[in-house]
């Protein structure tokens, strides 16, 4: 009976394990502070930092279903900033106009396939958030991400900015 028991548990793990649902520990990154810019002046566009986040840091090939939790933090100086699209890439986009040595921006519509979720902001206080998508999944195989955000809802200003912090991110089996 204690056998029937264990190899009845260990099949349901493999199971698991076979339809990607096994999570694994999660794995703390750097927080990321993105230095936004007046919305007049982005145009809608998305906005990349040259910050790589995962500095080389890469998750086995095995894995699958990144997804990155922390708290965002945005701090107003006059903005009203609610609610962002987030974007990753491998590398820093090339054909983006440069707004400063730090930062580009990019077409949204090209930028689609980087898209990687939305998240709620509220001026002065920290917000939780999930990110995710194949995007990711490709930068943190790459060990290579690139952050850019697009307003969704209200607008900054230069000077204001964007942390994310207390970032974990996890993936499948």
């Amino acid at each position: 009976m204690l056998k029937r028991k264990l190899f009845t548990g260990l099949g349901t793990a493999l199971a698991l394990a076979a339809c990607g649902v096994v999570p694994t520990p999660p794995i703390t990154i750097p927080d990321v502070t993105l230095n936004l810019q007046s919305s007049a002046a982005s145009q809608g566009r998305v906005i990349y930092v040259r910050q790589d986040a995962f500095g080389g840091a890469s998750i086995p090939k095995l894995l699958q279903g990144l997804s990155i939790s922390g708290d965002a933090s945005y701090t107003a100086l006059g903005g009203n900033l609610s609610e962002v699209a987030v974007y990753v890439r491998t590398s820093m986009p090339s054909g983006c106009q440069g707004l400063t040595a730090d930062v580009v921006a990019c077409d949204p519509a090209r930028e689609s396939g980087q898209a990687i979720g939305t998240i709620a902001l509220q001026a002065g206080a920290s917000r939780p958030f999930t990110l995710s998508g194949p995007a990711l999944d490709t930068a943190g195989k790459s060990g290579h991400g690139y952050f850019g955000v697009r307003a969704v809802r209200g607008d900054s200003l230069t000077g204001e900015q964007l942390r994310l912090i207390n970032l974990k991110a996890r993936a499948r089996f």
